[in-house]
């Protein structure tokens, strides 16, 4: 089956979202194991951000919030399709900065520093199209973030999946890929893939 159509996204909705975050089915994404993942993101973040700030696109209950230092959080906006995380997410501060809508279809109010796309690229169709829209609202300097997890199990079509992103997103020829981190957690057995993309001028 070589010529089999490779899937490209996971299809997914609101409601699907709204009742996993009632049922505190991703409660774990603030477990340890995957700290050292989130970790590196904001090791980048730090290494970018600058007057503009962060876009959190696919923030979930804000997590990646939770790990800024005060000042960072001042132009942050975090972006998920379920309305429930956002209520979890919204929280957490009194400002307004917590939104509800979908990746394929959000149009960023702004340019920021840093935009990040933590787990959710997965939900997108033809990814290197959709990167390249977001790059648009990106400052001069500013860079793209992106977290995807490689399934264990090689022969699941998300794997495949995954796989293909990548190489579809590293030889498009429209980003620079300033650095690409492999992230494994040896004890719960995950690994993931980090890149930090530039859009070409």
């Amino acid at each position: 089956m070589e010529n089999a159509k490779v899937q490209d996204f996971i299809e997914s909705n609101q409601q699907q979202w709204d009742e996993e975050y009632r049922s505190r089915m991703w409660d774990y994404l603030s477990d340890i194991t995957e700290y050292a993942r989130y970790s590196v993101v904001y090791g980048y973040i730090r290494k970018y951000i600058a007057d503009e700030g962060i876009l959190d696109m696919g923030c979930g209950a804000g997590i990646l919030y939770d790990m800024l230092l005060e000042g960072e959080k001042s132009n942050y906006t975090g972006v998920d399709l379920s309305e429930e995380a956002v209520k979890i997410a919204s929280s957490k501060t009194s400002r307004h900065i917590f939104y509800c809508a979908d990746i394929n279809h959000y149009v960023p109010h702004k340019r920021y520093d840093v935009i990040v796309f933590n787990e959710s690229l997965q939900y997108v169709p033809n990814t290197p199209s959709k990167l390249l829209e977001y790059a648009r609202y990106l400052t001069p300097d500013g860079v793209i973030i992106s977290s995807l997890y490689s399934h264990k199990n090689t022969q699941d079509p998300d794997y495949t999946m995954i796989e293909h992103k990548i190489e579809e997103i590293e030889s498009c020829g429209w980003f620079d890929v300033l650095d690409k981190v492999s992230v494994f957690n040896h004890n719960a057995g995950l690994k993931w893939y980090i890149h930090l993309l530039k859009a070409k001028g």
